[in-house]
């Protein structure tokens, strides 16, 4: 095909921690891309290099070409870094210049505020997001200065009004999970019919995991947890009561650690002891601990999806999780889990220590979870969602993904030949 491929602008938020929901969602929707077009991420950015620093009496912006994770990336500097409804506001001449070339879009975010500039400049996109602006941050707003409360405070409802004209003008909508479609049907009052709930593709692990003859009692809890949505008290509590009555048990906590303060809180339990904080970690290292573990923990107080609810029954464990929104999609209790309430600390650990004293439900649960990643949450499944929205918007693509896909299927018979006459040989 001598048609160079289009190119597609993804715009999304940039952490300074490279790994979260977000990211992951990013990294999948960026892999897809490769194969039809030539994508760029585009991100608001807090860099001093580029963005207003008060400390230094700098109060313009520009723009720096980069890479995130690999992936070609422009970060647009923020003109009021302290003021949010203005971070779009105020750069859009820039937005507009970086975007100029760029036919078609696509918004990646845990809300979807950074789908702002693409409404501001009229065009039409696709957006995937987890959830609302106000579930996103109702825990962090709580741990602010008051200096940055007061500020938020006075932001909120324009960012709201801003939330709200984002999805009114989107041109289709992949919502994560049944809750964050439900989430966006309150926001707007009224049901759309240009949605598509759009899960993440999971794939599932080839090992077997047989916890008949598996002796540890470990348990695994993945996340950000210097992030209050986390809840991680709650994990803290539940553990201790968990170890008092199984003192073998351990606790692997991945990610980023919450702060000195809830840790001196609990490091005197004698629980504490047998937790493990193995800090921000890769795959290959957390596919360790996975096969190490029987069972997950999800306490959080929001989750738009919880993929790493997902990734544990990739790996054949069960999780018991509170019932914070994403995780309704695929916890089913007495199947794969069980959903509890946030800070309900008595059902979570009868239902953890129901399937911890028993072998066969682990065991059961562990291939039920494995099970339904296979036939809910497959590759295939969500690239395909993928081009039905993109072809929503943008009716020109369908036929570029037919001839995209039909040129790949060729390549791959013609390697599978080629391996089959080497093999003869």
């Amino acid at each position: 095909m001598n048609k160079s491929k289009p190119k597609i602008a993804i715009l999304t938020i940039k952490n300074s921690y490279e790994y979260g929901g977000v990211l992951s969602c990013v990294k999948v929707f960026y892999k897809f891309c490769e194969k039809y077009f030539d994508p760029t991420i585009f991100v608001l950015s807090f860099d001093k290099e580029c963005s207003t620093s008060l400390r230094s009496f700098k109060f313009s912006s520009s723009v720096k070409q980069d890479t995130y994770c690999g992936m070609k990336c422009v970060e647009i500097g923020s003109r009021w870094a302290f003021w949010e409804p203005g971070h779009y506001v105020y750069t859009i001449s820039h937005w507009q210049k970086a975007l100029k070339d760029f036919k078609y879009f696509f918004v990646v975010g845990g809300s979807c505020i950074s789908a702002y500039p693409l409404v501001q400049l009229n065009k039409d996109f696709v957006l995937w997001f987890a959830a609302s602006y106000q579930d996103d941050r109702s825990q962090r707003v709580k741990k602010l200065s008051w200096f940055r409360y007061f500020i938020d405070k006075f932001s909120s409802n324009k960012i709201k009004k801003i939330e709200k004209e984002i999805l009114k003008k989107v041109n289709c909508v992949l919502p994560l999970s049944k809750d964050t479609k439900l989430r966006m049907e309150e926001i707007l009052k009224e049901k759309r019919n240009n949605v598509m709930i759009c899960n993440f593709p999971i794939k599932h692990k080839k090992f077997s995991i047989d916890l008949k003859t598996k002796k540890e009692k470990n348990i695994i809890a993945v996340g950000r947890f210097s992030d209050p949505r986390k809840n991680i008290k709650m994990l803290f509590r539940v553990f201790d009561k968990l170890y008092s009555k199984i003192p073998e048990l351990k606790l692997f906590i991945i990610g980023k650690k919450p702060s000195d303060k809830i840790l001196k809180e609990f490091s005197l339990s004698l629980s504490f002891k047998n937790i493990v904080f193995t800090g921000e970690i890769n795959g290959n290292e957390i596919d360790k601990f996975y096969k190490c573990s029987c069972l997950m923990f999800i306490t959080s107080y929001q989750e738009g999806l919880g993929i790493v609810g997902l990734e544990a029954f990739s790996h054949g464990i069960p999780v018991v999780a509170t019932d914070c929104g994403g995780t309704r999609e695929y916890v089913i209790n007495d199947y794969n889990g069980y959903l509890v309430k946030v800070n309900d600390d008595i059902d979570m650990i009868e239902k953890s220590l129901k399937i911890l004293s028993s072998n066969e439900l682990n065991s059961k649960m562990g291939k039920n979870a494995i099970k339904f990643v296979e036939q809910n949450f497959s590759k295939n499944k969500i690239h395909s969602i993928f081009k039905a929205g993109l072809c929503s918007v943008y009716p020109d693509l369908k036929k570029w993904f037919e001839q995209c896909d039909l040129i790949q299927d060729s390549k791959i018979i013609k390697r599978t030949n080629k391996l089959y006459e080497d093999f003869s040989n």
